[in-house]
């Protein structure tokens, strides 16, 4: 059976202890043929009918996309009353070199497209192509709303120039023109799409000013391909994330990246002194371990100028987004704003560069020390403990039971993990390794003593077991190797209110990661402490209610202060903004 796990899955899952031989087969988000209609990225909801019932017509008549949606473009150019002759005519010929013998659309109300709509065309494109090949190339574009909320948050003047490096097709360069009135021979694009340069050049002529006959210079291209012979004052745009066809660019300095921060990287070798870049980019840029690269970039090149929390934006896609304004310049006294929702907190670029990491989280003054406590404490780490996967079965309607039969044990899941002890089991596996998709060697879920955890959770969530019981991959497992402490003790430290603290304001992530939790000071305990500690977790799983004197015990630990305690009690119950 041919295996379609991705390879950055694989990764996870060997690192986590998986058996990579019984990996058979998932349905991968890369390989999917699913369509999925943007929503988010339409103004006009009543635009959603007609886009689908294009689409219809297509399948229907069996007509190629590409062929069709080139000609949708050239039907609409050719009878605006808005684009001038020689534009007319440029357009169609670049149409006909890229799709060539073109016929004209039949008349029909169905194919008229809502010019009020910022990307119609856009919006089509979209719906036409399948799931697997959006995620491929990072193809997700930026509904117009939060194009000019990006744009909005820059300072620039009409005379000065604009660059999309990867363009799609056009919704920045369109807001420009519609919303704050840059002229078209000021905007600049490229894209490796060439259907999409097509559509981006097609909406710029349809929604330029009749006056304003300059013809747009949005051109195929490779940007990080491409030597820098023009450099510019504003580059913006959405750069594709995780694209799966980026390999190591020639220019870069990093070993390997995520194809945005290629994107950023080069932008900043293109970018006029002073000049400003506004991208929209997955939140993971902020926190992430592998991202610090990039991250070390921008605060040594640049001068962040807000960073903008958005939640879940793009259909298909879970990660958040965020809104990241900088101007190219050294980083002398400048300071960053945050924005999340209707809360701003303000923070001196400086202070990122103490921070594990350079994380670009907004951690105050007050945070700062705390976190100073914290790692100037004796402490050692996860990073020798033993970690696994829960099992993946590839399909659980088979295999997951809801009733105890013979050969089958209970099972695990993410339902019955809380903090300290585990619920009773609803559910019950026949462990067969060799039918399931996907599994940690058995001897980490025979461990005479571990550790399990929700993995999609925003919460540390640790409970104990010492059955031997089995785990699905809504949870995962961890056999803690550190000195000085039990299974138990790591146990008190993760459940902790100040390891939920360290969690939200060091990493802010959605999934309990294991590099996270690698990075988290477990202090050293000595003996008395050891077996003072031990006592009140075993109380606390023999039902006795202990946490307040767990929390008391860890927080006197690494010697914090009453105010200090109150502070990280005020993040848990509101977040960091406050």
């Amino acid at each position: 059976m041919k295996r379609t796990v991705s390879n950055a899955t694989l990764a996870n899952w060997q690192r986590l202890g998986s058996n990579d031989k019984k990996l058979l087969h998932r349905a991968n988000k890369t390989d999917s043929l699913r369509k999925i209609f943007p929503d988010k990225y339409i103004i006009n909801k009543d635009n959603k009918k007609q886009i689908l019932a294009i689409a219809d017509y297509i399948a229907e008549k069996k007509l190629a996309p590409t062929r069709f949606i080139c000609q949708l473009a050239v039907h609409e150019v050719t009878f605006s009353a808005n684009i001038c002759p020689a534009n007319k005519t440029r357009f169609c010929q670049e149409a006909l070199a890229l799709v060539p013998n073109i016929a004209q659309l039949p008349d029909s109300k169905l194919f008229k497209v809502d010019l009020q709509e910022p990307d119609f065309l856009g919006a089509l494109y979209q719906t036409l192509q399948a799931e697997g090949a959006r995620n491929k190339n990072g193809l997700y574009y930026t509904p117009a709303d939060v194009a000019d909320k990006l744009l909005g948050q820059m300072s620039f003047s009409s005379d000065q120039d604009f660059f999309d490096p990867a363009v799609g097709t056009g919704i920045f360069l369109i807001e420009l023109i519609k919303k704050f009135a840059i002229p078209v021979a000021n905007l600049h694009g490229r894209d490796i799409d060439p259907i999409a340069v097509l559509l981006a050049t097609a909406n710029i002529l349809l929604q330029a000013p009749a006056n304003d006959d300059s013809y747009p210079d949005v051109k195929v291209g490779d940007y990080l391909k491409t030597p820098v012979v023009q450099k510019y004052t504003n580059i913006i745009g959405n750069p594709p994330w995780g694209a799966k066809k980026v390999t190591r660019a020639a220019f870069s300095k990093f070993k390997k990246a995520d194809s945005f921060a290629y994107f950023i990287e080069k932008s900043l070798q293109t970018l006029n002194t002073n000049g400003s870049l506004a991208f929209v980019l997955p939140v993971s840029i902020l926190n992430i371990t592998r991202h610090q690269p990039i991250r070390q970039l921008i605060l040594t090149k640049g001068l962040l100028k807000s960073i903008t929390y958005l939640p879940k934006l793009f259909q298909g896609v879970v990660s958040d987004v965020v809104l990241l304004v900088l101007r190219k310049g050294e980083p002398a006294n400048n300071t960053v704003t945050f924005i999340n929702g209707p809360q701003q907190i303000e923070l001196a670029q400086e202070a990122f560069k103490s921070l594990p990491h350079q994380n670009l989280l907004p951690v105050r003054s007050c945070d700062r020390k705390i976190l100073q406590n914290v790692w100037h404490t004796a402490h050692a780490d996860l990073s020798n403990s033993i970690w696994g996967l829960g099992i993946v079965t590839g399909n659980n309607h088979k295999f997951v039971l809801s009733e105890k039969t013979q050969g089958t044990e209970p099972l695990i899941t993410g339902k019955e993990v809380q903090p300290f002890v585990l619920r009773q089991p609803q559910s019950y596996l026949e462990f067969q390794p060799a039918k399931f998709q996907q599994t940690a060697a058995e001897s980490i879920y025979r461990s005479p003593e571990k550790l399990i955890y929700k993995f999609i959770n925003n919460h540390l969530v640790f409970a104990y077991d010492n059955q031997k019981r089995l785990t699905l991959n809504s949870a995962n497992i961890l056999v803690p190797k550190i000195p000085t402490h039990s299974t138990k003790t790591v146990m008190a430290f993760l459940n902790s209110q100040l390891f939920q603290y360290l969690n939200q304001i060091l990493f802010a992530s959605p999934k309990v990661l294991r590099g996270n939790l690698e990075e988290l000071p477990i202090a050293l305990l000595s003996d008395k402490e050891s077996k003072s500690l031990e006592k009140l977790v075993t109380q606390q799983l023999a039902g006795q209610d202990l946490r307040k004197e767990i929390d008391k015990f860890i927080f006197a630990k690494y010697g914090l202060t009453q105010f200090q305690i109150e502070r990280i009690k005020q993040v848990l119950a509101t977040n960091i903004f406050e």
